[in-house]
């Protein structure tokens, strides 16, 4: 058999709250797949997800489910990369994708009653990729293309394509033939939520809250769509799981869990309102206390395109912030804010910023941003050329910086931080591509800016003849 690959099994990793009940399946025989194989799939998953789908690229967003993803990932004492991204999509729903890719939906941050519970979410994804249940699942063989194998396990997970018939159409198109159905779905459940309360509880979470989590969702079905089945579409939420959650939280821990709820996360949830094209408001069946209610009212005054003359109250968030130091969202607001009504004291906020959160790449973006508006470009182009290479995720980053130089009409450059952005988030053939491109244009073949161009094409070529190397002669 050319390909021993039954998928389906990995669709009882997404937290999928909907309408589709799929099968419950697993391959506990099958062997792992090797570290580039992992990084192949994971590249090409990656890829899809930024070509095909919408993800939520607002900045504040993305680095406040990071932070939380990397305080859960710093507990599990593996040595790997782990990928954060949002999708903008109403259900409730989270997935653990190839070689650590790990995607939120929208509506996911939108029913979190605490940050405790949507650290839950994450920290049982990230324990299915720490067990290995995605290469555990199947045996891939590399004469079946990966982006091909990446586009349908994202067209699943996300809930665009039925997964069965997106197996039998993918399948019988390459002769391949589905021999067993495999069991062990609840197997990887059980591990995932084993190691994920312990890796919550690590990171400075209530263990409680995934049972909690779980076990509200479900009594929510119970009341607006009947008795919900024994899976909760792939996870099944059974008493029986829920009791062995609640033991594994007290063998942890004693004391009851907080019934304090995160003023970052309600200000993430007000963000959903105007940084997504799905979500529905959530603010109006929400009680907000006075700062809150200052960040909403301000965050619509921003994000109000046909008002001419906003009215903002910046009074309001200066109390909120210095009530709250800890709690930077008031502030880069109102760094924001002060941006758009051409105040340059914002630069000093952002630079008060960048030195208290230096791993946060969410404030060196909009400190870019205000330079731009601000008419300091070349500023902005020294801060990301600066600051860019020191963070994980740099798509938004080097896509700022290949915008501005499109701006000057400096192409090959241009081409160049376009290629780094594509190459941050796997597209290697867009960013061979481009690459090319800025190597054709630089003229200079002395320049710092041709050596970079060079060493990004050979990392890039070796890249492309590992590949080689692992397709069958």
């Amino acid at each position: 058999m050319l390909l021993r690959f039954l998928l389906l099994n990995f669709f009882c990793l997404p937290i999928v709250f909907a309408s589709n009940n799929l099968p419950d399946l697993g391959a506990p025989d099958l062997k792992d797949y090797d570290s580039h194989t992992e990084t192949q799939l994971g590249q090409a998953f990656s890829t899809a997800l930024h070509t095909h789908y919408d993800l939520v690229y607002d900045p504040v967003m993305l680095s406040y489910i990071r932070r939380i993803g990397d305080k859960i990932t710093s507990e599990t004492g593996k040595n790997r990369n782990f990928s954060f991204f949002i999708i903008d999509n109403p259900e409730i729903n989270a997935f653990a994708g190839p070689n650590g890719v790990i995607g939120i939906h929208t509506g996911l941050i939108a029913s979190a009653q605490s940050e405790d519970e949507l650290a839950s979410v994450i920290a049982h994804e990230v324990a299915h990729v720490t067990q290995r249940h995605l290469s555990r699942t199947f045996e891939y063989q590399d004469n079946v293309n990966a982006a091909s194998i990446a586009s349908l396990i994202a067209a699943i997970l996300i809930g665009t394509q039925d997964p069965s018939a997106g197996i039998a159409t993918y399948m019988g198109g390459m002769g391949l033939n589905i021999q067993q159905q495999l069991k062990n779905s609840r197997i990887y459940e059980g591990e995932a939520d084993y190691f994920g309360i312990k890796y919550l509880n690590q990171a400075g979470y209530s263990p409680y809250a995934m049972g909690e989590f779980f076990g509200r969702l479900s009594k929510e079905m119970q009341i607006y769509e009947g008795t919900p089945p024994e899976i909760l579409l792939t996870h099944p939420v059974t008493e029986n799981r829920l009791a062995k959650a609640n033991d594994r939280a007290a063998q942890l821990k004693t004391e009851e869990p907080s019934s304090y709820k995160s003023d970052t996360l309600t200000l993430i949830q007000l963000r959903l309102n105007f940084t997504t094209k799905t979500q529905t408001q959530t603010y109006n069946t929400k009680k907000l206390n006075t700062h809150e209610s200052c960040y909403l009212k301000n965050l619509k005054q921003l994000h109000d395109q046909g008002s001419s003359t906003p009215q903002y109250d910046m009074k309001c968030l200066e109390a909120a912030s210095k009530k709250m130091p800890k709690e930077r969202l008031y502030k880069l607001l109102l760094a924001q804010i002060k941006t758009e009504t051409g105040d340059r004291s914002a630069l000093k906020d952002y630079e008060y910023l960048t030195s208290f959160y230096p791993t946060d790449f969410s404030i060196v973006y909009l400190y870019a941003q205000s330079l731009i508006k601000l008419n300091h470009k070349q500023e902005a182009i020294e801060l990301l050329t600066k600051s860019t290479p020191t963070f994980h995720y740099q798509y938004l980053l080097y896509s700022a910086l290949s915008k501005l130089y499109a701006e000057k009409n400096q192409k090959n450059y241009s081409y160049y931080y376009d290629a780094l952005a594509n190459y941050n988030i796997g597209n290697l053939p867009k960013s061979t591509f481009l690459v090319n491109q800025a190597q054709k244009i630089t003229k200079n073949k002395n320049s710092k800016l041709y050596q970079k161009i060079n060493q990004l094409k050979i990392e890039l070529e070796k890249n492309s003849q590992k590949e080689q190397r692992n397709q069958p002669s």
